[in-house]
């Protein structure tokens, strides 16, 4: 009995451990958005840094004054860092200041240091604190010297960034903190595994079309008619799950000029043809001959229209399309994984038992008819 229903409880195991996982760890420490995001040299300037989840700033700050005290904003004894990747140095501010009310630090910087020291370039921020801890945002700002900057460079900080490296994983039971998607990242968990249980059960269904073809046993047109459906339902969720995801980081529901979503529409309008062919044709050995063709037909056009079309387009919002950098390789960390490749494997499983569950309800249906 365990052997024959395995996949079920992989679905129930996998899913479990993914949907709790996912709802209650928190997210890393992470500065969520900098303001202003281009900078003028020979000025005095503040910048604005939202940070998200980190009780350990408040921590590690004193009070500036009894009125401060009460509008909620501290002194910190860190250090906010804009670091160059054109030099080898770093700007440091001389005052922070941490609202623990509204999760700002404030960090005030005298840029003024020198027309032949200032590089029309990005730079990446920091708050590092004396014991080690540390928040970045790589790219953070544009830096552009002012024309009327002459003055000499006596506030260039020649020091090693060694201590300063985007790029370490540190390994933590917490998901990554990412640049403008934030919370929003515990998504991969639902849209990117429905997507990959949608192809699973397409592909699936386009084998037994052909078992069908090659054999004419109905039971293996049943089956594929069932994984169609159930496939279509897991495009479905997954449209949803990603129009929710795109909201909140492209600021649309369906931005019309991505191809990946062009693609799935063509797609699933291609699979909701086929169901209308089906329920045209009455003759069961007819129907399932026609519709057989048709999915096996079909079936590479859809992987041409959502996965090798987007590549080759140079305009894609997705990752991993139109040059667009794949999310494996900045989003994808190890606790990530920990609960990323559960979840594919989960939800194909589940939609997988879904499709055997109508293939009996069909045979139970065929019965009941035949007595």
């Amino acid at each position: 009995m365990m052997r024959k229903h395995w996949y079920k409880w992989v679905a129930a195991i996998c899913l479990l451990y993914v949907i709790l996982g996912g709802l209650f760890l928190p997210l890393k420490p992470g500065i969520t958005a900098i303001t202003p995001v281009k900078l003028l040299s020979g000025n005095d300037i503040a910048i604005k840094l939202n940070v998200y989840n980190a009780p350990w700033l408040k921590e590690n700050a004193f009070k500036q004054s009894d009125l401060d005290a009460q509008n909620g904003s501290f002194q910190i004894p860190a250090k906010v860092i804009l670091v160059s990747k054109g030099v080898k140095g770093r700007w440091e501010t001389s005052k922070i200041d941490f609202s623990g009310n509204h999760g700002q630090v404030i960090a005030h910087f005298n840029l003024t240091m020198g027309k032949d020291k200032i590089p029309n370039e990005y730079y990446s921020i920091f708050i590092e604190l004396s014991n080690g801890k540390f928040l970045g945002m790589p790219d953070a700002l544009f830096l552009e010297r002012n024309p009327s900057d002459s003055i000499g460079n006596g506030q260039l900080v020649l020091k090693s960034n060694e201590n300063i490296n985007t790029n370490r994983e540190v390994f933590e039971m917490s998901f990554p903190n990412r640049v403008v998607l934030n919370e929003s990242v515990r998504n991969l968990f639902y849209h990117v595994p429905m997507w990959f249980a949608m192809l699973a059960l397409l592909g699936m269904s386009a084998w037994y079309a052909i078992k069908y073809l090659r054999f004419s046993q109905l039971s293996d047109d049943v089956m594929a008619d069932s994984l169609i459906r159930v496939g279509i339902l897991a495009g479905i969720l997954g449209c949803i799950t990603g129009a929710t995801w795109a909201r909140v980081t492209w600021q649309s529901w369906w931005p019309a000029s991505d191809p990946k979503l062009n693609g799935v529409a063509i797609g699933m309008t291609m699979y909701i043809a086929y169901l209308l062919l089906r329920s045209t044709l009455s003759d069961p050995y007819q129907r399932a001959r026609i519709t057989s063709v048709y999915s096996v037909f079909i079936f590479p056009i859809f992987i041409a229209l959502i996965v090798i079309m987007p590549k080759l387009s140079p305009n894609s919002l997705h990752p991993g399309s139109g040059g667009t950098v794949g999310f494996n390789k900045y989003d994808l960390d190890s606790t990530m994984r920990l609960f990323f490749y559960p979840a594919v494997i989960g939800w194909i499983a589940l939609f997988y038992w879904i499709a055997n569950l109508r293939l009996r309800i069909a045979h139970l249906t065929e019965k009941q008819l035949n007595e």
